[in-house]
């Protein structure tokens, strides 16, 4: 039901009176909550509310013929709360049973859990474990009856599938696999957006994978509710920090949904690299690292549409990130269909980027920007042909025209600017039209300047447009042959 993450618990004394609490890992995967005292305890529903429900171990001593539920075994436990198996006396069932661990009692801990099962009872999803009851123990203690799920943790099924591949070059059906089950977390986290919920804290193991194929996204208990989706900002850092975003970590944290997109584009991360995108030995030095250091880039390992989309995902800037986890899932879905457009389109990005890169550097008149610029071009038209509904490669397309229509101009090709700055014109929003205006009038200013040339260059030019409308006369004087041919028949 939960995570069987190692449970020697740490306490870390931070400055300004922050309390650090967590589960000890090599690559800090375990849940942290730092908090400054009481002053961020929520408030919860009164004890006298709750129904009063028995718990008994499963010993001969323990068990009562008018209990509720028998203890079966330990499920797993987390930060502040522990998972147990029992099966419900009425109904002849199993349910999981999570309460707050013994060695985390707090109202603190308390309160987490009681928030935990307000939240996980808003989300009815297939993919989200529906909460049966909430009540107290026979000790008064906070006790959470949900869905027991049988099956194994994501997290366990990525490590064992990752190890027996070709990590050098990921097969098909590992991808198509994990994928999959990305795109069902994904479902679950977009109804829970939809209800102005955040997670938090999205890794592989807070998924569990059902022994019939079911996925469930897990562990609610420091997910939070925005207002009117809004940007939320705390004085709290709560997450697992080697998957964290930098608004997360920051000195005033904030979060909305684009940090869980962040979280998205980790667990992604993860299924490309098997292991998590931060890697540090402490808390403070993984903080030091998100903020500093560029984002984690995958290797060449993985395809550049997968790298683009991961990218994107983890982008350092919120406005950069894509708008929404369905955003996010369109393009996982392209990509499962349409592997080899998406291949296409991160490889166009790559081209253009070099196109910028040698204009800047003024090395364009190589062979070699030639050849990137003519396939960065005619890859976007491919794409921009095939896959309309992306703004991206229209935009992208149109970026390329005009850097290659400023070379063209520098280089005196005139018809190739001609050429370039139709395409253009066909497919620029109307906001371009003053750019189009000043370009064309560039290019026959200069088709002037060139024509009026007494020397050999300007001889040149004369001689070939005298051609082209030599040949231009010949073919209507054509035309009006067989137009002539065509009428005496019909006499």
């Amino acid at each position: 039901m939960t995570n069987n993450e190692d449970t020697s618990g740490v306490t870390q004394e931070l400055p300004s009176d922050l309390v650090l609490t967590l589960t000890y890992n090599p690559y800090i995967q375990s849940t942290v909550s730092i908090f400054a005292g009481e002053k961020h305890v929520l408030e919860i529903l009164p004890k006298c509310s709750l129904p009063n429900i028995s718990i008994n171990n499963n010993d001969s001593e323990g068990v009562r013929a008018d209990g509720d539920f028998l203890l079966e075994y330990q499920v797993g436990k987390g930060g502040i709360g522990r998972v147990d198996a029992a099966k419900q006396l009425c109904f002849d069932r199993m349910v999981a049973i999570k309460r707050v661990r013994s060695d985390r009692g707090s109202l603190y801990a308390e309160q987490q859990l009681e928030k935990e099962a307000r939240i996980m009872g808003r989300l009815e999803h297939p993919a989200i474990p529906p909460v049966h009851l909430v009540g107290l123990d026979v000790e008064g203690q906070l006790s959470l009856v949900m869905k027991f799920i049988e099956g194994n943790s994501w997290h366990e099924i990525l490590d064992r599938d990752y190890q027996k591949i070709d990590q050098q070059k990921l097969p098909q059906w590992y991808i198509e696999k994990h994928l999959n089950y990305f795109i069902r977390i994904g479902e679950a986290l977009e109804f829970a957006h939809q209800k102005s919920i955040i997670h938090r804290d999205i890794k592989p193991s807070n998924v569990v994978i059902g022994d019939y194929g079911e996925v469930y996204l897990i562990d609610w208990g420091i997910s939070i509710e925005l207002d009117n989706g809004k940007v939320l900002r705390g004085h709290q850092y709560a997450g697992t920090p080697c998957y964290a975003s930098p608004e997360m970590v920051g000195k005033h944290p904030k979060w909305d949904i684009r940090s869980d997109v962040y979280l998205m584009g980790g667990l992604l991360f993860h299924i490309l690299t098997g292991g998590p995108p931060h890697t540090g030995e402490t808390v403070a030095d993984l903080f030091s690292k998100i903020n500093n250091e560029a984002t984690p880039q995958l290797g060449n390992s993985v395809s550049a549409g997968l790298r683009e989309i991961c990218g994107r995902a983890m982008e350092k800037d919120p406005e950069e990130r894509y708008s929404s986890v369905y955003a996010l899932l369109e393009d996982i879905r392209y990509f499962l269909t349409n592997g080899q457009m998406v291949e296409l389109f991160s490889n166009a990005g790559d081209d253009l980027t070099k196109i910028e890169d040698m204009l800047n550097r003024g090395v364009s008149s190589s062979a070699e920007f030639d050849v990137i610029g003519a396939r960065c071009r005619f890859r976007l038209e491919e794409i921009n042909q095939n896959w309309p509904e992306n703004s991206r490669v229209k935009s992208m397309l149109c970026k390329c025209l005009m850097l290659l229509i400023g070379d063209a101009l520098d280089k005196k090709r005139l018809a190739a600017a001609r050429a370039l700055l139709k395409q253009y014109s066909d497919l620029a929003d109307s906001d371009s039209d003053i750019w189009i205006h000043e370009t064309n009038n560039r290019i026959e200013n200069l088709a002037h300047q060139l024509v009026s040339r007494t020397d050999e260059l300007g001889i040149g030019i004369q001689s070939m447009l005298v051609e082209e409308l030599a040949a231009q006369k010949k073919a209507y004087d054509e035309l009006l042959a067989s137009y002539a041919k065509l009428q005496k028949r019909k006499d």
